[in-house]
Formats: structure tokens, C-alpha cells, sequence
């Protein structure tokens, strides 16, 4: 595996500079309003622009989490010293694909619900997944679907046989053998003699496998994502311009100088 620390976020998105500047300097706290009606009453574009900017910082802020599975991977010392039981290397590799595909799926459902609130679809939670999100997307914004799509397959190579993991506590963790693997990374943690099986270079050929996939997972997803907001951009913009009209801030210096079409 690669020691590069991957510095993922949605830096290179357009739809984040219009995002930032249509909030700019709008800090509630600097307006009177008692509750969230009056507030969405008054300024209505600016309550678009918080409920948006809770979703893309909540997809935003998956990316940054993710940046911890290659560092979990890259791990020196393993089994993994603690204070309460050393954390073998077979438990070490299982809870990172673990948290890798919880990170994968909350990544997939906060893109649901980032599509949900800009486009204004209104699908309640209970309803908000590819099938239904697809019946409302594939005629108007075939390639939102297609972002969607994209995303709802990330992780997909960690997930094989998912129904298998999910409720049987199987897993595949790419070392031909993994209950032999778990029994030999046992022994090891208990300080038992092993002969015949190379425990080491089992392990360290599975860490390069789950490595190579993640990193490939989500530079793919981050692609997906960067497309699927900046393919947003023109609605936000437009919906955010319209919903200004005889608010009582107006727009802000920086989106009009900026985003607003002359």
C-alpha cells in the first residue's frame, strides 16, 4: 500500500463557490426572526441556501471521514496494542471494512437526501432510495440518476454477498481463507506457536486488496459527487435568484456579482 495521505473533500466543486457566496455573511443571529417560519417567510432563498448547505456539508464531511481508512490500514504496529485486549489482525481488517461500508452507505443515503432538498422533491426519508428517487429523476435529470446510480455501487467489491455479512456475520476479507486467517491471528494474539501458514504476509497481501479497493471506491465517488453537485449548479443558482424576489435581504453581493445571469 501507498503511504499517501488522500485529502478528500469537494474542494474542485463549482456548485460550493455559489453555495458559499449565496450565504456569504448571513448569520441568523445577526436578524430577529423568533422561529424558523418567520424566517423562511422573510428570506426565503436564504432558508433554501441553509437547508442546502446542511446537506452538501454533511456529503462533504463523509469524504473527510474516509480519509481515516487508509490511515486505520497503514497502521505499525499490529496486533494493535490496548489497554483493555490487543486488537488482532484479522478484528483490526474486519472493523475497518466495517467502517468503510457504514462510511459508504451514510455517503449514498446524505447524496439522497442532498438531491431531495435542491431539487425540492419533498420525498419523505421513508421513501428516499434509488427506486423511487429514480421514478421522479429519469426523465427530467437523467444524470443526476446516473450520479445516484454511481454512488449507490460504491463500496459494492467490499459488499459481495452483503445479505450473507449483514445477517450471518460473514465477510470477505480477501485472504482465500479468512476463518483460517482469524484463527491463526488468534493464536498469534495468545502467543501461540504457528507453523505452516504465514500470518504475516496474509495479512499484509488482505490490507493491500481492501487498500487498493477503498482508495478506488472513493476517488470514484468523489468524481460522482463533484459531477452530480456541479450538474446541480444551474438549478440552485436559478431557484436561489427566484426565491429572492421581494425577500427582505435580497441576494448577496457575491452571488450576484458572481453566479447571477446578466
Amino acid at each position: 500500500m501507498e503511504t499517501e495521505y488522500y485529502w478528500w473533500d469537494l474542494e474542485e466543486s463549482t456548485f460550493k463557490g455559489v453555495l458559499y457566496d449565496s450565504i456569504n455573511t448571513y448569520f441568523l443571529h445577526d436578524h430577529p426572526y423568533k422561529d424558523w417560519e418567520e424566517f423562511s417567510t422573510a428570506d426565503p432563498h436564504m432558508a433554501y441556501a441553509h437547508l442546502t448547505y446542511v446537506r452538501f456539508d454533511a456529503l462533504e464531511q463523509q469524504f473527510v471521514d474516509l480519509r481515516v481508512i487508509p490511515q486505520m490500514l497503514g497502521a505499525k504496529a499490529v496486533p494493535l496494542p490496548s489497554l483493555v485486549q490487543d486488537i488482532n489482525r484479522y478484528d483490526w481488517l474486519k472493523s475497518i471494512v466495517d467502517l468503510a461500508l457504514f462510511r459508504f452507505a451514510s455517503l449514498r443515503d446524505i447524496a439522497y437526501h442532498f438531491v431531495n432538498e435542491v431539487l425540492e422533491i419533498n420525498l419523505p426519508d421513508h421513501k428516499l432510495n434509488i427506486k423511487q428517487l429514480g421514478k421522479v429523476l429519469k426523465d427530467k435529470y437523467p444524470e443526476i440518476l446516473e450520479h445516484l446510480k454511481t454512488l449507490d455501487k460504491t463500496g459494492m467489491p467490499l459488499r459481495q454477498d452483503r445479505n450473507e455479512r449483514a445477517h450471518k456475520g460473514f465477510c470477505n476479507l480477501y485472504t482465500e481463507d479468512d476463518q483460517m486467517f482469524k484463527n491463526m491471528a488468534w493464536s498469534e494474539s495468545h502467543s501461540m506457536c504457528i507453523t505452516g501458514y504465514d500470518l504475516v504476509a496474509t495479512y499484509e497481501k488482505s490490507r493491500d486488496e481492501i487498500y487498493n479497493i477503498v482508495v478506488k471506491e472513493v476517488k470514484e465517488a468523489l468524481q460522482a459527487c463533484v459531477e452530480l453537485s456541479d450538474d446541480l449548479y444551474v438549478y440552485y443558482r436559478d431557484r436561489h435568484d427566484a426565491l429572492s424576489k421581494n425577500s427582505r435581504c435580497g441576494v448577496s453581493h457575491h452571488f450576484h456579482g458572481y453566479h447571477r445571469e446578466r
